[in-house]
């Protein structure tokens, strides 16, 4: 499947439907939540942490049907450089009843120039068939794979009413 980068978004309305609704994106969710299962099984890992990064893999997973009471959010950030100049990243996969949304951002560091800010993906599922892009899927999972391979810190967000 190509992941080229895409920009698109799909009318709709306040109404929201039973499940969301996807073009091609499905397998790409299947391999997001195959990457947080295998995060979720690292040796160590904080148990509440791996129970919600355990809630947001199954959810995706279970897509295009809804998950109620899902409310997740997993951040895996990384940091490369010195004093001269820092940068900083940020992958996010956040899952609630409402939306699925997966980005990435950064921002740069350098103390004569300041720091600099910026989104590198955004793609966003909503329940009621609205969908937006920016960047590239495949960029992204490169992206998150670079980071998990090094020195990362990880913040699991969990405010699911499943249990």
């Amino acid at each position: 499947m190509a992941m080229d980068p895409i920009t698109k978004e799909e009318p709709g309305g306040d109404e929201f439907e039973e499940c969301f609704r996807f073009d091609n994106d499905l397998a790409f969710l299947a391999e997001v939540a195959r990457r947080l299962a295998r995060l979720a099984a690292q040796p160590g890992l904080d148990p509440e942490k791996a129970k919600g990064i355990d809630r947001a893999a199954a959810a995706l997973k279970k897509l295009p049907e809804l998950t109620p009471g899902i409310d997740v959010q997993i951040e895996i950030a990384h940091r490369m450089g010195g004093e001269e100049f820092s940068e900083s990243y940020s992958y996010t996969v956040k899952i609630d009843p409402r939306r699925v949304e997966i980005c990435s951002s950064g921002s740069q560091c350098d103390p004569a120039a300041g720091t600099n800010s910026f989104i590198l993906e955004s793609l966003t599922w909503y329940a009621n068939g609205q969908v937006e892009y920016k960047g590239n899927r495949g960029t992204w999972l490169e992206r998150v794979s670079y980071a998990l391979a090094r020195q990362h810190t990880l913040r699991v967000t969990d405010e699911s009413e499943l249990y």
